[in-house]
């Protein structure tokens, strides 16, 4: 039934984009952790989450670093 494939799919999507956000949202708290032991900078954490460092501040909470 093309109803139940649209909502499988639906359901599949969203699921894979649950993923994506959960990885990225790892990938983010590790450079934020390493930027907080000072091993890394602001500047290269951004850089490696591919944004500007004021985006990587914002979604990583960091402050005054």
């Amino acid at each position: 039934d093309f109803t139940e494939n649209n909502m499988c799919k639906a359901l599949e999507d969203r699921a894979a984009e649950s993923r994506a956000e959960g990885e990225e949202k790892g990938i983010l708290n590790t450079l934020a952790d390493l930027v907080r032991k000072g091993l890394i900078t602001a500047s290269q954490a951004a850089e490696q989450a591919k944004m500007t460092v004021g985006e990587f501040k914002a979604k990583a909470d960091i402050t005054a670093v």
